[in-house]
């Protein structure tokens, strides 16, 4: 025969499920922010329908053909700091997630006591000895009748997808910051170089006046002229040393190594390939985008606390159910008398102050702000990719002028060679040429930089191929 407290269980077991099944519908339904998206991007050249275009995947950076890019990509997924740690403050997110679905089971608990009292009344020669051992078991659980408790699970799942879309967003982040790291010290490299190239040739020019003076051919403000440009040379050698150290040692902590054992593999910026990036259609970004899922996740949250803080201000049912045994014996249960009992509990707060109210109102206003933060986050997200469509666009075409500025350059000095060799243009002439050339060569290593880091920040504007479905 069932006893009282399982026959109320059992009687309101539909119930509960009905009150949860009536309530989700009501937190899960998120605003969407009223945006109207325009068909295309405003660059055409990079959209989809070039044929040279590449679709954004998870691994966007092998579309650069760098082997040492891939390397350091690799390492990063196994020793980054920067990754470790979101990857724990997800774990911290799903285990705040599973303490919130702890409220789908009852709450159980067992306790045993056994002692002895002594007390002795006026008068009496001797104590009364009394002993008395027990045990019992409670069950308790709380009726989701308003769908409270089903909201709080809501807003905990909500909040580890929102972390773990945060972590996917950081991942992307480190990721195009190791790429463009990358890229700055191939460019570095490069720069200086040509730096050393100048100063070489500064140096012979130095020469060559030093010279002329000696033989009277040239004044002393001539050669301090040259020793001024000699010593700009040298000086301009030494920032871009500081930049390479500094950019290979910033590489070497987001891998998680010490900048003193960190070395890079050097490769030819110039031949390092870059990708043509299908940008897609405004309207697919919400679903390619991290941060803007963990946005609208955070909004899901607000939403179901809106409810949590709503069903406070309404009755809360508890049930419960007990068994024991108890002996006026020590440690003895035997013979024991049993005991069994159930409860039903109703509680509504009457006063207090407003404070659940105005909990209530704070929710709503946390739940307005993030979806304004929400849409804003959209035409963010809508811009980043148009800027990074648009300095792509323009770091192309720029790349295409400097190149045809270094032929211009390489031409002229295969003229001034040519002269001073049949003797019709002095050493100066051609040593100048020669250093004009280098600076253009060092400005076509910029340009190409910049073309680099514009795909980079494509593909991070784009989401580095992460969708939601996937997720």
């Amino acid at each position: 025969m069932q006893s009282p407290g399982k026959k109320l269980v059992v009687k309101t077991l539909p119930l509960v499920i009905a009150s949860v099944l009536l309530s989700a519908c009501s937190f899960n339904e998120v605003k969407k922010p009223d945006i109207n998206y325009a068909d295309n991007y405003s660059v055409a050249p990079l959209q989809a329908d070039n044929e040279n275009a590449v679709v954004v995947d998870s691994n966007w950076w092998q579309s650069f053909q760098s082997p040492a890019l891939n390397d350091l990509m690799q390492a990063a997924q196994q020793q980054s700091p920067d990754l470790l740690m979101s990857a724990e403050r997800v774990r911290q997110a799903e285990l705040q997630m599973r303490i919130a679905n702890a409220t789908l089971f009852p709450s159980l608990s067992a306790s045993a006591s056994s002692g002895e009292s002594r007390s002795k009344a006026d008068g009496a020669s001797s104590y009364a000895r009394r002993e008395s051992s027990g045990a019992g078991v409670n069950v308790s659980y709380e009726i989701d009748l308003w769908g409270g408790i089903a909201a709080d699970r809501a807003s905990a799942r909500a909040g580890y997808d929102a972390t773990r879309y945060d972590q996917d967003a950081a991942t992307l982040s480190i990721k195009a910051a190791i790429a463009n790291g990358w890229f700055d010290w191939l460019a570095l490299q490069e720069r200086i170089a040509t730096a050393r190239k100048n100063i070489a040739i500064a140096e012979r020019v130095q020469k060559i006046v030093d010279a002329r003076y000696r033989n009277g051919a040239a004044t002393a403000a001539e050669v301090a002229q040259q020793k001024t440009n000699l010593l700009s040379q040298q000086a301009s050698l030494l920032p871009l040393e500081l930049q390479s150290r500094q950019t290979q040692s910033a590489l070497a902590i987001l891998l998680g190594k010490t900048p003193q054992e960190f070395t890079l593999a050097n490769e030819k910026l110039l031949d390092i390939k870059v990708p043509e990036v299908a940008a897609g259609t405004p309207a697919d970004l919400v679903t390619r985008r991290p941060d803007l899922a963990a946005s609208e996740a955070d909004l899901r949250g607000a939403n179901a606390d809106v409810h949590v803080a709503r069903t406070a201000l309404l009755p809360r049912i508890d049930i419960g159910a007990s068994a024991g045994k108890s002996a006026s014996e020590l440690f003895s249960l035997n013979p024991a008398t049993q005991t069994t009992g159930w409860t039903l509990s109703l509680a509504q707060t009457l006063f207090n102050g407003g404070r659940v109210v105005n909990q209530k109102r704070l929710s709503e206003a946390r739940r307005s702000e993030l979806i304004l933060q929400y849409h804003k986050a959209i035409l963010t997200a809508l811009q980043e990719v148009d800027n990074a469509l648009v300095s792509a666009d323009v770091s192309q075409r720029q790349e295409i002028s400097q190149r045809e500025i270094v032929a211009n350059a390489e031409r002229s000095l295969q003229l001034t060679e040519a002269r001073y060799r049949a003797g019709t243009d002095d050493l100066l002439s051609l040593l100048e040429s020669q250093r004009s050339l280098f600076q253009a060569q060092d400005s076509l290593v910029q340009q190409r930089l910049a073309r680099l880091n514009a795909a980079v920040d494509l593909y991070k504007s784009l989401g580095g191929g992460w969708t939601l479905a996937a997720n």
